[in-house]
């Protein structure tokens, strides 16, 4: 049974026929709590309330986009064209990011994973700056204008990508430094 200590105040009810008189007690006592009881705080509410799940989701969003667009330029063009197809960069970074976005919605379900998500998301970044990297050399304007467009369109993807991650990797850590204290 369910036990709690909470401050009570005595309502009076009074007579519907005449009011109450002064020889006599209420005729109905009953007890109302006087404050509300806060509730206990869940664990990870403060990173929760901020709403990991919602750039979680843009980011496996992005690391699928980012995975199709990986597939049909290794398909289309030739590896030794150029550094995103012999390296494989978006199908890489958006596996990752897919893997990254996943274990971030699941911190709902399971807080436990606040580090591993933290450690995926740092994994990330780096691997997506070397991508863009990677993208940025060999960025230029060639014969081919599908190529050169598709190669922007990775870059910009990958961008977001990083962006989100740096957003979740901020709010990861705040919430493992707060924890600690």
């Amino acid at each position: 049974m369910a036990k709690a200590d909470i401050a009570m105040d005595i309502q009076r009810h009074e007579d519907p026929a005449g009011g109450r008189r002064d020889d006599e007690g209420p005729l109905i006592k009953y007890y109302r709590a006087s404050e509300a009881l806060p509730g206990t705080v869940p664990v990870l509410h403060g990173l929760l309330k901020k709403g990991p799940s919602t750039c979680a989701a843009v980011q496996m969003s992005c690391g699928i986009l980012s995975f199709g667009i990986g597939v049909v330029f290794a398909a289309s063009f030739d590896i030794n064209n150029n550094l995103l197809s012999l390296f494989r960069v978006p199908i890489v970074t958006g596996i990752m990011f897919v893997v990254a976005g996943t274990l971030s919605n699941l911190l709902y379900k399971s807080p436990g994973l606040l580090q591993t998500c933290f450690i995926a998301n740092i994994s990330c970044l780096l691997v997506s700056g070397v991508g863009v990297i990677l993208l940025a050399v060999d960025l230029h304007p060639s014969q081919d204008q599908i190529q050169y467009k598709m190669e922007v369109l990775v870059l910009c993807v990958t961008l977001m990508d990083m962006l989100i991650a740096a957003v979740l990797i901020y709010w990861f850590y705040r919430e493992k430094r707060d924890h600690k204290q």
